[in-house]
């Protein structure tokens, strides 16, 4: 088990809460992507939208990389989480106003993803030592494995009585609840008056740090390697589900078995 010292337990359960409302607001997110791009496009569409989204990150990263060199951590999170958030108030009424959104809300979810879920485990690195990441990054990341599975579940079970589009005003709120939290763990190290935390969190990041490390590091290169492999089985994957799940539904309207 994880060795918890006195005064670290509140902040890693808050952090911990923090990463499960992104993980179960992303994958209630996921669930509503699936039948938007599939009814919008089919699987050729959305094996095309994958490769948007390699495309599009490759602009955005940077971007955000030069956000972060200019706002201290807490605002960056706040700024970035927020934006996300009237993004999904867009989409819902974008889409009772009849536009198509498969593709765009695609895109938007693997961008999301990205971005949100990096930041939060770059908030939780500077609030630690490298002894306390240690002991104390087991306890946070079973949040992030508890979102994984509460969250498809908790959207199966809403999909029906709510819908797709109601289920991205769910989602907007577990981001909502994600912010107060982040800015709760915050506000606990600023008066705890830890040296070894609070410059760094408060302390605008570089611009191409993270890429840099990257790039000096064999081993880290090896696991972006790693990482970009599983993302191209991952996508063929899909791919052949979602081409499987396109035909049956289509021989079902065919035959006249559809509900």
């Amino acid at each position: 088990m994880a060795e918890v010292r006195e005064g670290e337990g509140v902040t890693a359960l808050l952090l911990m809460l923090n990463v499960f409302l992104l993980l179960l607001a992303y994958y209630i997110l996921k669930t509503v992507r699936e039948p938007l791009i599939l009814t919008g496009g089919g699987a050729e569409v959305k094996s095309y939208s994958s490769a948007g989204q390699a495309l599009l990150l490759m602009f955005i990263v940077p971007l955000y990389g030069s956000l972060a060199s200019r706002f201290r951590r807490i605002r960056l999170i706040n700024t970035v989480t927020l934006f996300f958030v009237s993004n999904l108030v867009l989409f819902y009424f974008l889409a009772h106003l009849k536009v198509p959104l498969g593709v765009p809300f695609y895109l938007w979810v693997g961008i999301f993803n990205v971005l949100v879920i990096a930041q939060f485990w770059a908030f939780a690195n500077d609030l630690y030592t490298e002894e306390q990441g240690r002991r104390l990054f087991a306890i946070i990341g079973f949040g992030s494995s508890l979102g994984a599975v509460v969250g498809p579940k908790l959207a199966g079970w809403l999909f029906k009585p709510l819908g797709a589009y109601q289920l991205m005003l769910v989602a907007a709120g577990f981001l909502g609840i994600s912010i107060l939290v982040a800015n709760w763990v915050n506000e606990r190290e600023k008066r705890s008056g830890s040296p070894k935390n609070q410059p760094r969190g408060e302390t605008p990041l570089g611009k191409e740090g993270g890429f840099q490390l990257v790039y000096k590091q064999r081993y880290l290169l090896l696991i972006a390697l790693m990482v970009l492999v599983l993302n191209f089985v991952n996508t063929t994957g899909e791919f052949i589900l979602g081409k499987t799940v396109s035909r049956s539904a289509q021989r079902a309207v065919a035959s006249g078995t559809s509900q």
